[in-house]
This record gives C-alpha cells, sequence and structure tokens, in this order.
C-alpha cells in the first residue's frame, strides 16, 4: 500500500464517521435527550436548538477537514497550511461582517453568525486542502491511479 491509499482509507473513515456523529447528535437533539442534558430552560434550549442544527450538519465536514489536516501534516505541508488558513481567516472574517452588517444572514442573531462564519471556516479549509491533496505534482496527489 501507498500513501494515497492510506490516505484514501483515512478520509474513508473521517467521512463515516462524521456522518455517524452527525446522526448520533441529530437523534439526541430531535429525541429531546441532547437539549435536556444541557438545561431544561426552555428559552436556553431554542436558542442551542438553532446552534445544534448547524453543529450536527457540519459533523461530516469538520471530519474531513481534520483528516485533511493530518494527512498534510503528515506529509510536512506545514507552511502551505499555515498560508492557506490566513487565506481563511481572512474570507471568514468578510464573510462574518457581511453576514452581520450587510443584512446577509438569516436574521440579525449574531451567535448565528459566527456559527455559519464557522462553517465558512471549514468550507475553505477544507478546499484549500482538496486543492494541495490532489495536486498532481503535490505530495498526495490523492486522484492519481483512481
Amino acid at each position: 500500500a501507498d500513501i494515497r491509499s492510506y490516505s484514501r482509507t483515512v478520509f474513508a473513515y473521517a467521512l463515516g464517521l462524521g456522518i455517524l456523529l452527525a446522526v448520533i447528535l441529530g437523534v439526541g437533539k430531535y429525541s429531546g435527550f441532547l437539549l435536556d442534558f444541557f438545561t431544561t430552560d426552555v428559552l436556553t434550549q431554542m436558542e442551542l436548538s438553532k446552534l445544534l442544527d448547524i453543529l450536527i450538519l457540519s459533523q461530516p465536514l469538520n471530519a474531513l477537514v481534520f483528516a485533511a489536516d493530518g494527512v498534510l501534516q503528515g506529509a510536512s505541508e506545514f507552511a502551505y497550511q499555515a498560508k492557506t488558513m490566513v487565506l481563511s481567516v481572512a474570507i471568514t472574517f468578510v464573510s462574518f461582517v457581511c453576514l452581520n452588517n450587510l443584512g446577509l444572514g438569516l436574521g440579525n442573531d449574531i451567535l448565528i453568525n459566527v456559527w455559519y462564519s464557522l462553517v465558512i471556516l471549514q468550507i475553505m479549509r477544507g478546499l484549500t486542502s482538496l486543492y494541495k491533496l490532489v495536486e498532481r505534482d503535490g505530495p498526495i496527489d490523492l486522484l492519481a491511479k483512481l
């Protein structure tokens, strides 16, 4: 086996675990267990419920991004990750400002806009990691020999 097959296995496990975690959290939320676990206050549960939807839906993405971090770090791509993190944070910051101040978000809820921005950060991290992972001259070239 080579680095590509190991990397593909890592991503398959990450996606599977991300989906499993999303399902478990979803069942916990919609059964009421997860909300009751944190608090019995109805207003707090309502606010938490909005955040949990974002958190639940982002689990597969988060798992894949964290797996990509590990694969790229294993390939000693630290400088690339640092540079792309700066780019990702800059885009996330602009997104948050737009969501929050220009009325592009789903309401005036700053906390929800923070969480949307965190999802945007993960999307950017995922896209920049994907670029390096599939780069033909890169250390992994994940799509080679498919």
